[in-house]
């Protein structure tokens, strides 16, 4: 088995080597980079004989609980740069339609501040974007007041989630084929 491994990873190694993107993909990051190689492989998906992928990328140093006004920008613009670069190549190769991006995250932050940032917290918003994706919507309930000492704070704007976090991966999940019998099995925490 390890020698298949080392095989398949040559394989692809040398299947990449003869690959190119569609568009000059402008976004000069860690998350920049990691998008741009995932639009590489996907453009190999005919040589790799690929019928559906799954790919993880990560940004880190999200957790501010100081300098938060210069870096939450910073890092905001990076990830728009990065998405934007992603997408715009992924259209060019005619994947969007068959796309779907979803962010997740360990944990919240705190609505309020401690002064210069935020602190851990619970509850969180997670994006869902593709080509075929109905965007545009909140899905679950937003929380009716985002004020302190409102029905889901539980203290300092540290709100506890009315839907476990694999809530939004089920429709996604049903996209990838698992069945709706399989479900339980897969996301216990519904």
């Amino acid at each position: 088995q390890f020698s298949a491994a080392i095989k398949n990873s040559e394989h692809l190694g040398s299947v990449l080597d003869n690959s190119s993107l569609k568009t000059s993909y402008g976004a000069e990051s860690k998350l920049g980079d990691m998008l741009r190689q995932v639009a590489r492989v996907m453009s190999t998906r005919h040589e790799r004989k690929a019928e559906r992928d799954i790919f993880f990328v990560q940004t880190n140093d999200w957790d501010m609980h100081d300098l938060l006004t210069g870096e939450l920008g910073e890092k905001f613009g990076e990830v728009d740069d990065a998405v934007k670069s992603f997408v715009t190549e992924v259209k060019a190769q005619g994947l969007w339609e068959n796309t779907v991006m979803m962010t997740s995250s360990d944990f919240g932050r705190t609505l309020t501040t401690n002064g210069q940032g935020t602190d851990h917290a619970w509850a969180g918003n997670y994006m869902v974007l593709g080509g075929k994706v109905q965007g545009g919507k909140v899905y679950n309930d937003f929380p009716s007041s985002l004020l302190e000492g409102s029905e889901q704070d539980i203290g300092r704007g540290r709100l506890v989630p009315k839907y476990p976090w694999e809530n939004m991966m089920v429709p996604v999940a049903e996209w990838m084929g698992v069945a709706e019998s399989d479900l339980d099995a897969v996301f216990p925490n519904l």
